[in-house]
């Protein structure tokens, strides 16, 4: 019987109860034929490795800088984690046994990291990655355990699906982790609760970043052959970002293609990480994006197959802090393509969009400020007799399945213009699904409400 794999955003986790009642404990036969992926319980992952936000060092910051604290950081984390377990398990016996596991986990990575920074610094210089996934790692063991042993106390058949694994276990690829553990599994009569991170092995470079659940979904989902991906997130997926736009102003998007989640995923943590979009895609799984809390209502559906009856906008989204580099060319400008992948292979740098016309290019990267030199010093020793200007810029975007590029700039040009804000550039897709608006980072939040209140407010292009 076809399957889906779900997978449950980390701010719905802060709302367990919830999230068991609304997408785990489903009346049959809804409850199986699913396998679900359960990440961290919210501020745990940011505790073990680091708040960005907030730039709070976690546990994996202390141990990088070789502070002997760590210990007592990771301490802390443990009372959290046991905090977690009081609130969930009124069962004494279930709560006893939850503390054993995380317990456990907890006590044997102290023991392997205690190991590796006994080895010495040359011993230990390709050790980082594995401290920061080892660390990752106790939180999703934690909530996806938690998960499986509570729902099967409401007469679910779950099964815990440690991808993470512990310390001392070998290290495997995703793909044999999924077909070993998964192959076995019935579902039509158990419902695997798996881990939202996955120990890999050294040189899987299948987490990339915090959004790693992404990439567990959309590999078990390829695996798996599944008929469908579904995320269950905080709020629905909307026309605009509620927390900018306002709540009552931004509505569920419904229905949208490949495309158009392509690009709203480059630009926003809304929706899922790309490279999950991308292997979705190419695999043909539809994806069903749905509100935690509103367990009746459809959501948003992605799919190859949606084709747009009417040229209409469907979302309208953007990032602030984001580095553009202009490049006036010259006569001597070669290969622009390896100028590209010079700036890939760049770490902790993005590349979101790039333009090219016949006087100048533009680059436009989403990465921390301190980046923007290396970016400009990477285009100087590639193009030592261009003028080069970087500067930090807001890109807003206007997405749907098929829009008049050129109308939608034209419209979007004159609602900023109303606003007192005067795009410096407006680049338009040749696919006739996204044009992008680039202004003054101060004026990132009046963009998208003005785009929305245009497009979405009010008509349709």
């Amino acid at each position: 019987m076809p399957h889906t794999v779900e997978k449950v955003s980390g701010s719905s986790m802060a709302a367990f109860d919830a999230v068991l009642d609304n997408i785990i404990i489903k009346p049959e036969p809804a409850r199986y034929n699913r396998i679900v992926v359960v990440p961290a319980y919210q501020g745990i992952t940011d505790a073990l490795l680091e708040c960005k936000n907030m730039s709070k060092p976690g546990v994996y910051q202390y141990v990088l800088v070789g502070d002997r604290t760590w210990e007592n950081k990771l301490d802390s984390v443990i009372q959290r984690l046991l905090l977690v377990n009081e609130s969930v398990f009124a069962d004494p016996m279930l709560r006893r046994k939850a503390d054993d596991f995380i317990l456990e986990r907890v006590s044997s990575t102290r023991q392997w990291i205690r190991h590796y920074l006994t080895l010495g610094p040359d011993a230990i210089q390709h050790f980082w990655r594995n401290v920061r996934e080892r660390l990752a790692s106790i939180g999703e063991s934690h909530s996806a355990y938690n998960t499986a042993l509570k729902a099967k106390r409401y007469g679910v058949q779950t099964r815990f699906i440690d991808l993470a694994g512990a310390p001392n276990e070998p290290r495997e690829s995703l793909d044999s982790q999924v077909y070993r553990r998964l192959d076995s599994l019935d579902l039509r009569q158990e419902l695997p609760v798996v881990t939202a991170y996955a120990s890999c092995k050294v040189g899987d470079n299948h987490h990339n970043d915090r959004r790693y659940g992404d990439l567990t979904l959309s590999r078990i989902a390829a695996l798996t052959e599944a008929k469908q991906a579904v995320i269950h997130k905080c709020s629905h997926l909307s026309s605009g970002d509620p927390s900018l736009i306002g709540a009552e102003q931004v509505s569920p998007i419904g229905q949208s293609s490949y495309q158009v989640a392509n690009e709203l995923s480059a630009l926003s943590h809304d929706l899922v990480h790309p490279a999950a979009i991308e292997e979705l895609s190419q695999e043909n799984i539809d994806l069903q994006v749905k509100c935690t809390f509103e367990p009746e209502h459809p959501g948003t559906f992605i799919s190859h197959s949606h084709h747009a009856e009417n040229r209409e906008v469907e979302v309208v989204t953007g990032k602030g802090d984001v580095c553009a580099l202009k490049i006036e060319r010259t006569d001597h400008m070669e290969n622009l393509d390896s100028l590209t992948d010079d700036f890939l292979s760049l770490p902790s740098i993005s590349l979101l969009h790039h333009d090219v016309s016949r006087e100048t290019l533009y680059y436009y990267f989403d990465c921390a400020t301190s980046h923007f030199g290396h970016i400009l010093s990477r285009a100087k020793k590639r193009l030592p007799d261009a003028s080069l200007t970087v500067q930090r810029v807001a890109l807003l975007s206007v997405l749907g399945t098929k829009i008049y590029p050129n109308q939608v700039a034209l419209i979007g040009d004159s609602a900023l213009e109303s606003q007192g804000i005067r795009p410096s550039n407006i680049h338009c897709n040749n696919d006739e699904n996204s044009v992008k608006f680039v202004v003054a980072n101060a004026q990132f939040k009046a963009g998208l409400i003005a785009l929305h209140h245009t497009f979405l407010d009010t008509m349709s292009i």
